[in-house]
């Protein structure tokens, strides 16, 4: 694979966007981390308090249902999926729910996220939060005791760090009633709100797929990010059966991928991806940098066309599989 040739992009050293919205879904009881261990691919119980993974949801045949990650707290965890998928996971686990001691339920309350730049914000932050170091992937920061700036009588505000757009961000969830909180402190500190396709633009540099990005009855393998989402030494869970054998077989068929599209026509998601003239795929997210910049695009290809002598193309242009910093490589 080659790499992304245009290494001049970066984010604004602040930065903020409405594009992460979430969903939780809360497992509360003495039985929660058991019963979530059966139904996802990651190792929860590996997990420390206040710390967090990737994961898969599958179905029995092993297909993706969805993709989250998850946090884990004192006496709960907190399953975070793309908004309005919240119901989806509430109803897929409550149908297994049968004596285990827990409950199920998504929050009441809607959560408003914003991603930020780790790059000054955190000196920001700060003094809202209770930011320990060395900071973790998906660590959860609680607001400081006594402040309340951004939470609700009854909804706390949450810091998680995350690498979706770069490799170190952080993502603030607040409750929808401070919102507009939320929005003026971003404009105080002046922190820079930036479009939509230069964020998937910089998402799909680092490879971090949405689940906009897995269409159904895709393996979790496929997408590529078994070395952080999937965990081949747990026990069982729901759809394990497949991924184990897949893992033992030592290859997929298809692969989601980053292409690099020479500048041209504006691609938009939709849009065929083609080898020798046949369409093998189609885009599922589309980023720009700016309008005269070659396009990053995600989609799920064959591996015999990404091998092939025979190069890509999207929407009739020449595209080519640029390397990420998280996808895994196409060894698989």
């Amino acid at each position: 694979m080659s790499e992304i040739r245009n290494q001049s992009f970066s984010l604004p050293d602040h930065f903020s966007s409405g594009l992460f919205q979430f969903d939780e879904v809360v497992v509360d009881g003495p039985d929660a981390v058991q019963f979530i261990s059966n139904f996802i691919t990651a190792d929860i119980n590996g997990v420390k308090v206040n710390e967090g993974c990737d994961t898969f949801f599958c179905d029995a045949r092993g297909w993706i249902l969805d993709i989250a990650f998850v946090i884990r707290c004192a006496d709960k965890l907190r399953v975070f999926v793309a908004r309005g998928r919240g119901q989806d996971v509430v109803g897929h686990l409550s149908r297994y729910h049968i004596q285990e001691k827990l409950t199920i339920h998504q929050t009441k309350e809607r959560l408003h996220s914003v991603l930020m730049s780790c790059c000054g914000a955190e000196s920001l932050l700060e003094k809202y939060f209770e930011i320990l170091m060395p900071i973790n992937l998906y660590q959860q920061f609680s607001e400081k005791t006594g402040n309340g700036f951004f939470s609700t009588r009854t909804t706390v505000a949450t810091l998680i760090a995350v690498d979706w757009i770069s490799p170190q961000n952080f993502l603030l969830m607040v409750p929808e009633e401070k919102k507009s909180v939320l929005e003026d402190f971003l404009k105080a500190n002046v922190l820079h709100d930036v479009t939509d396709e230069i964020i998937t633009y910089a998402r799909l540099q680092q490879g971090w797929p949405l689940v906009s990005d897995i269409s159904e009855k895709t393996l979790p393998q496929e997408v590529g990010l078994h070395k952080r989402a999937i965990s081949f030494t747990k026990g069982c869970y729901l759809g394990q059966e497949t991924v184990a054998r897949l893992d033992a077989l030592g290859h997929v068929n298809r692969r989601l991928v980053v292409l690099e599209v020479e500048q041209g026509e504006l691609v938009v998601a939709g849009d065929s991806v083609a080898s020798r003239g046949d369409v093998v795929s189609h885009v599922t997210s589309v980023g720009y940098f700016g309008q005269h910049e070659n396009a990053l695009v995600m989609a799920i290809v064959p591996l015999k066309s990404l091998h092939s002598e025979a190069s890509l193309t999207v929407a009739g242009r020449s595209a080519t599989v640029v390397s990420s910093a998280l996808l895994d490589t196409l060894a698989m």
